[in-house]
């Protein structure tokens, strides 16, 4: 029994058959135009609260506005 998913592919992939669409390329197309139904569907998210922010005293340490270090590049094992 394929899913709704499958079903929608496949009928997508035989309107396109006659002109010459492959399997791949329906997927691609059907993916456009499928619309997710029931418990597959995502749930809608929430955003993230924001912490409140807690006003520094002035008279703390400056902070020094250095640039982030770049991270190397990893070498490639030597075969």
């Amino acid at each position: 029994m394929p899913s709704a998913w499958v079903k929608h592919v496949q009928s997508v992939y035989q309107k396109g058959k006659a002109k010459g669409l492959t399997y791949k390329a329906a997927m691609v197309k059907a993916k456009a135009t499928y619309k997710r139904q029931g418990a597959a569907a995502p749930a809608k998210k929430k955003g993230r609260k924001k912490k409140a922010s807690k006003e520094e005293p002035e008279d703390e340490v400056e902070e020094v506005d250095e640039s982030p270090k770049k991270r190397r590049r990893k070498k490639k094992a030597a075969f």
